[in-house]
């Protein structure tokens, strides 16, 4: 199945949705990164909620999430926009040793959120994420922080092949808009997490009638004449925007006491992109010219 987004609107109800299936997209990332299942589950649904959230920005904006936690999982961070590019990286990238969430999310910790347009930052804000979910602390972020009433749900399961290690990964999210009733809204936001429309979201298969089964089993008696408007927004994919040139504004960051390390040594330095894990190896020479330029303002 090819990946794709949807967005639209369930007019009767003044509630916009955005579909994403996200399979390969995950899949390239989980392999990139050498993931376990317990760190592929992570990250998985972290791309799909970032993916999700992402869809009806304007263009060329870029939406970078962040999220910390205080147990084994420590950092992951995605990087997509409307265009559907999306990277991403998980450290430490096996977490099999978490015995529960408790183990895996730690007692507590933080998501942050940076919206951006040509690399210029047009809004940011960290809330906690206390809820101790990947999907649900940005879930969070959006009702606390952007105060736009949200419910996310993301799906994902696993396949034994290895070169194909992701069978389903899906998400659906509801955000209400100017007009709508809140309480409705909660009773939708409610019945998301039911097993009717999770099981729908699990299905292996995909048909042009899943996306609308799946919002008719959140919606429900709601709105008997539910209208649904549905278009295709552009597919996610995995891209990394690094470089030999942005390699090289990593090694300005390094101290002085460093840079003179490498010149001793005289051997050629190595760099890895954490989104992608490509490497970058790097001679003397362009070390030191990376050193002489200046960095960009």
């Amino acid at each position: 199945m090819a990946d794709q987004c949807l967005l639209g609107q369930l007019e009767d109800l003044d509630v916009a949705v955005a579909y994403a299936l996200t399979a390969n997209t995950v899949a390239e990332a989980v392999q990139r990164h050498d993931c376990d299942p317990v760190a592929a589950h992570a990250l998985g649904r972290a791309m799909t909620a970032g993916i999700l959230s992402a869809a009806s920005l304007g263009d060329a904006q870029r939406l970078n999430l962040r999220w910390a936690y205080e147990g084994l999982l420590r950092t992951l961070v995605v990087d997509t926009g409307p265009d559907g590019a999306t990277r991403a990286f998980i450290s430490p990238p096996h977490l099999a040793e978490a015995e529960d969430e408790a183990g895996l999310y730690g007692a507590t910790g933080n998501v942050q959120v940076v919206r951006s347009r040509k690399g210029a930052v047009v809004a940011h804000g960290t809330i906690k994420a206390d809820l101790l979910d990947v999907v649900e602390d940005v879930n969070h972020f959006l009702c606390i922080s952007d105060q736009v009433e949200s419910a996310m749900a993301v799906t994902i399961a696993f396949s034994s092949d290895p070169t194909n290690p992701v069978s389903v990964c899906r998400g659906v999210l509801l955000q209400a808009l100017p007009g709508c009733d809140l309480l409705r809204f909660q009773r939708l936001r409610d019945r998301l997490y039911t097993p009717q429309p999770r099981a729908l979201m699990a299905r292996r298969e995909e048909s042009d009638s899943l996306v609308e089964n799946i919002l008719r089993a959140i919606v429900q008696d709601e709105a008997p004449s539910l209208k649904i408007r549905l278009r295709q927004a552009p597919a996610p994919f995995f891209r990394c925007s690094c470089n030999r040139e942005k390699m090289g504004a990593i090694l300005r960051a390094l101290p002085y006491a460093d840079r003179m390390d490498i010149v001793r040594k005289n051997e050629p330095v190595v760099v890895s992109c954490q989104f992608c894990r490509e490497c970058y190896e790097l001679s003397i020479e362009e070390c030191i010219q990376a050193w002489n330029t200046p960095t960009a303002k």
